[in-house]
């Protein structure tokens, strides 16, 4: 998987511990109006927006319904949607990551300024590229341009959500790639994408290896006036299982909303 990981090539499988009863609440629920004098009807309480931070939901089924994360999460006060079945397995400064029903190997997630990270060789992971800026132009120019990655599916604009705009592409690993770390099971067919500064004081980085293949949504974002790179990932074993997930994380994706105060740019 498209997962983080210490000083490692291994390309992690989620694997999660679901404690039983254990679900997403934080805000609450609404309590049932009450009947009016007149006996006419009350309208229906709208469903609670709940609270989705470590806080609140670590390692747990989602309830069906509105979420918007909290303090601490990788961006304060993004909305979204999930449908039921859902998991949250990380959810820090670092990344939002869920987990969709019956697709354990495959994720969902949300991550904000990333930087590229050497895909290769020695220092792969953990050594940033200060030549590829860290713009959505940036990261898909270097994608498009290193020999370790293959593009299944070229760059193109899309809106996501609420009229965020973004560039989508689609990366797995070219044939040709070397690694040269036979802590990757796919070694050398590996490749080392990411990393940010919430993982890189413990050498975290982000990668894919053998058929898996990742869809990037890539965009510039304003938050209180200052530019950031907003990056959503769905992360999958192979071609077929991307599909899938694209198929299940769609609901999600169109109901992601920037927080107050944040802006496509």
């Amino acid at each position: 998987m498209n997962q983080h990981r210490a000083g490692s090539s291994l390309a992690v499988v989620v694997s999660v511990l679901v404690l039983a009863g254990c679900q997403a609440g934080g805000s609450g629920t609404a309590s049932p109006a009450a009947a009016s004098r007149s006996g006419s009807p009350t309208p229906a309480a709208q469903p609670a927006v709940r609270t989705l931070d470590s806080a609140h939901c670590d390692n747990c089924m989602l309830t069906a319904g509105a979420y918007r994360l909290g303090p601490g999460t990788v961006l304060p006060g993004l909305d979204l949607t999930v449908p039921s079945g859902w998991l949250s397995h990380e959810d820090t400064p670092g990344e939002l990551g869920l987990v969709p029903p019956a697709q354990g190997d495959s994720v969902l997630e949300f991550w904000l300024d990333q930087v590229a990270v050497r895909s290769s060789g020695p220092g792969h992971g953990t050594t940033e590229l200060t030549n590829v800026g860290g713009t959505p132009s940036g990261l898909v120019g270097w994608l498009t341009s290193d020999p370790d990655f293959l593009i299944v599916s070229a760059p193109a604009s899309v809106a996501v959500g609420q009229g965020i705009t973004m560039t989508t592409l689609v990366v797995g690993v070219s044939p040709s790639a070397n690694y040269g770390d036979p802590g990757c099971p796919s070694n050398p067919r590996c490749a080392d994408l990411f990393t940010n500064s919430y993982w890189i004081s413990s050498g975290n980085f982000s990668g894919i290896g053998g058929d898996e293949e990742v869809r990037l949504y890539l965009g510039t974002i304003q938050i209180h006036g200052s530019a950031h790179t907003f990056l959503i990932a769905l992360d999958a074993p192979d071609h077929a299982d991307l599909q899938s997930l694209e198929k299940a994380a769609k609901p999600i994706l169109d109901s992601v909303n920037l927080p107050t105060g944040t802006v496509s740019a």
